[in-house]
């Protein structure tokens, strides 16, 4: 099975490769934002802390927000290239990285079925929110608590296969894909959630950066690598209905040995599965309503309970869009249990959040953004680094965005 994987990242390689050679058609797409950033929360866990938020009091004020590169190629008409790279000026492992590289196989239909067959790095069709280009939300800055925790920890690096029947075509008034993936690299998933519990900004993990600081609060955790060679899995039904409204649900199962344990990391794998529903409802041109719920479980260690945790989250989002203006309005809930106390000692996260965002775009390459957050909660590991556990943070951010 290793040497499936290895083979699903080469042809994604080949593929970059020969797209940028030989490509039917090819085009760059590039965007950067610069923010003007206020905020009261606990010093965040990119420079060693443990709030959940991506900036603090003492990186606000003008903050360059990120720089990002797109490839789009297209070549024999079948094969489809892209490759995303971003950098944040944060603390970035690399100054400039990946976040995905891939290449997908799609055959032109011959009936209402169709098959398609994506292989190298990507991200898993979980998010209803993160839609634009580079895996980002359309309707704030800050995406859910679940989608950043997508970004931060998880990312498909093997091989997805989708079905569609386009029922459309056949005279019926829906779509149904189904989704299967096999993958590898992503063993190390759940560790960033059970010490830091849930958080709320944009800031994804590249493929060959780490997330935090050395002798921080997550103490600079490398996300993707691959430590007891067992391919996960994850499976998928989706339906769109009158292209107004989209259905989702996945399994997620990295099947992670969690007693085998890297020293390179150093950390041990951890298994980490869960169950995720969505839906997306857009009635007209104007409103867009999604609701979306995750839970699962991750365990680490050799049969220790005090290893295990459960966790989850939901989120309401309602959008309303007129002429080149989105108001946006979201409401996060999210919760993280260790199931049994190590000397008298429980981790846990509970907490909510609300977000709203004003986007404006004013001319067709520029852009400006408002969005205020403000998280409560209460993350019981906090007490270990002399910090009290509950904590209001509250972050207000002006971005303005290039687009081209």
């Amino acid at each position: 099975m290793g040497r499936l994987l290895s083979a699903a990242l080469l042809l994604a390689a080949v593929g970059a490769a020969g797209a940028a050679a030989a490509a039917d058609a090819q085009s760059f797409d590039f965007s950067a934002d610069l923010r003007g950033v206020s905020v009261d929360a606990p010093d965040s866990f990119v420079y060693q802390g443990s709030g959940r938020l991506r900036f603090d009091a003492a990186h606000d004020g003008l903050r360059f927000g990120s720089a990002r590169l797109g490839y789009r190629g297209t070549f024999g008409g079948l094969v489809h290239v892209a490759l995303e790279s971003v950098a944040y000026g944060d603390g970035n492992f690399h100054a400039f990285d990946l976040t995905e590289a891939y290449a997908e196989l799609r055959p032109y239909p011959r009936s209402a079925w169709r098959s398609r067959l994506k292989a190298g790095a990507f991200y898993p069709p979980i998010s209803l929110e993160n839609r634009m280009r580079g895996w980002r939300s359309p309707y704030s800055l800050s995406p859910s608590a679940i989608n950043t925790w997508i970004g931060e920890e998880l990312r498909t690096l093997g091989a997805e296969y989708n079905l569609d029947w386009l029922g459309h075509q056949a005279g019926h008034d829906f779509d149904v894909t189904l989704t299967a993936a096999v993958y590898g690299w992503n063993d190390p998933a759940g560790v960033v959630l059970a010490r830091r519990g849930w958080a709320l900004h944009d800031r994804q993990t590249t493929l060959f950066g780490k997330v935090g600081e050395r002798g921080g609060f997550l103490d600079q955790r490398r996300l993707f690598y691959e430590i007891d060679h067992r391919p996960g899995f994850y499976a998928g039904l989706s339906s769109s209905i009158h292209d107004k409204l989209e259905l989702r649900v996945l399994r997620y199962d990295n099947r992670a040995d969690p007693t085998v344990e890297s020293e390179p990391i150093p950390d041990y794998a951890w298994w980490t599965w869960f169950n995720s529903y969505g839906l997306r409802w857009e009635p007209d041109e104007h409103w867009t309503l999604i609701l979306q719920r995750l839970q699962g479980r991750t365990y680490a260690g050799d049969g220790d309970p005090t290893n295990c945790f459960v966790f989850g989250s939901a989120f309401g989002l309602l959008s309303y869009a007129r002429g080149e203006q989105r108001v946006s309005l979201r409401y996060d809930r999210f919760m993280m249990q260790q199931i049994a106390s190590s000397f008298g000692f429980y981790n846990r996260d509970r907490g909510h959040a609300w977000t709203a965002a004003w986007q404006y775009a004013f001319h067709p390459h520029w852009s400006v953004a408002v969005e205020a957050l403000e998280i409560r909660g209460e993350l019981a590991r906090r007490v270990a680094f002399g910090v009290p556990p509950a904590a209001t943070e509250r972050q207000l951010q002006l971005a303005l965005r290039y687009e081209r």
